[in-house]
């Protein structure tokens, strides 16, 4: 996907003021938006050759560019950010961020470290980072990706510009689906965490329909057609992680919650509980408790998916009553 294509980056990239642009920026928002498109972006306008004043893209695009360091790790570890001898990773060696940026630029004006799954940094990690923020190099530039709200340290968010990448509305949503020649589903059809580019993911891997499918799993077992046990096993068979199934078991109590604070009907398959009863604080305070267990999942990812399905749709069948 090219960065032309995604209308929403255009508009923020138009909006930053790169004759006053600081050392750090952060770009924040949830998976699927192109924030790395974004960064990409950012990083063609900075590292413009200091001979021919044009970008070697290329180089940047094969990740070859010897003012560009781009640390895509799926956890960025301590020796990513700075020197740690007896630390050897199989991708980058001993290359850290902290060094490069102490180097003077070979090619281009400026260097610019980007470093995605920001959010994956512990405190060790992050504090090591605020020397290259606190004291940068001339012409280095550190750009900091992140899938979820304030999860740095309040240091690193004082030192950066933070860009936030916004969810799209559903309009919006449906009018780029359209553009790219996608008309058989639309935004309703996905859970509304759902970004453009997760969407397109789902779609190549026709794992589209596992929203819809889960929530007709849930009707079956809140409508006594279906146990728990054969709940937990549909559900379990799944092809999504336990997070996911975390956010769709949100998605659908915010939407049941809503329709109720607002008297709003529901439609599609969803209209099985325009006559359901339940207590909107005893639905809130499941939303609260899953959202916890969500945040939990990230410090101990070890945590039972049986006992954590077993537990919640008890808790939600004791609390709608169809």
């Amino acid at each position: 996907m090219e960065f032309k294509d995604l209308k929403w980056l255009n508009d923020i990239y138009t909006n930053i003021n790169f004759d006053n642009i600081p050392h750090g920026i952060i770009i924040s928002g949830p998976e699927g938006l192109g924030k790395k498109i974004l960064a990409r972006e950012i990083c063609s306008k900075l590292l413009v050759n200091k001979n021919s004043n044009l970008v070697n893209m290329e180089l940047i695009l094969a990740n070859n560019h010897p003012d560009y360091f781009y640390l895509n790790k799926d956890k960025i570890l301590l020796h990513h950010i700075t020197y740690r001898k007896n630390k050897w990773d199989e991708e980058i060696g001993h290359r850290n961020v902290n060094d490069f940026l102490t180097m003077t630029p070979s090619l281009a004006k400026n260097k610019v470290a980007v470093i995605t799954n920001g959010h994956t940094m512990n405190d060790e990690s992050q504090n090591a980072l605020l020397k290259s923020l606190e004291e940068p190099s001339p012409n280095t530039f550190i750009i900091i990706l992140t899938n979820r709200h304030k999860s740095l340290l309040n240091t690193i968010y004082s030192r950066c510009q933070v860009i936030n990448v916004n969810p799209l509305k559903k309009a919006d949503l449906n009018e780029w689906l359209i553009s790219k020649g996608i008309s058989d589903v639309n935004a309703t059809d996905f859970p509304s965490f759902m970004s453009p580019l997760r969407i397109l993911d789902d779609l190549e891997k026709n794992e589209h329909l596992n929203f819809k499918e889960f929530i007709n799993i849930l009707i079956d077992f809140l409508s006594s057609k279906s146990d728990i046990h054969l709940t937990i096993k549909s559900i379990t068979a799944l092809d999504i992680n336990l997070i996911m199934k975390i956010n769709y078991l949100i998605e659908f109590l915010k939407i049941i919650l809503k329709s109720k604070l607002l008297s709003e009907n529901l439609s599609g398959i969803y209209n099985t509980f325009n006559n359901s009863t339940f207590s909107n604080l005893k639905i809130s305070n499941l939303i609260n408790d899953l959202n916890d267990l969500r945040f939990d999942y990230f410090k101990v990812p070890q945590i039972n998916e049986t006992h954590v399905l077993n537990y919640f749709l008890s808790e939600v069948k004791n609390s709608i009553k169809i």
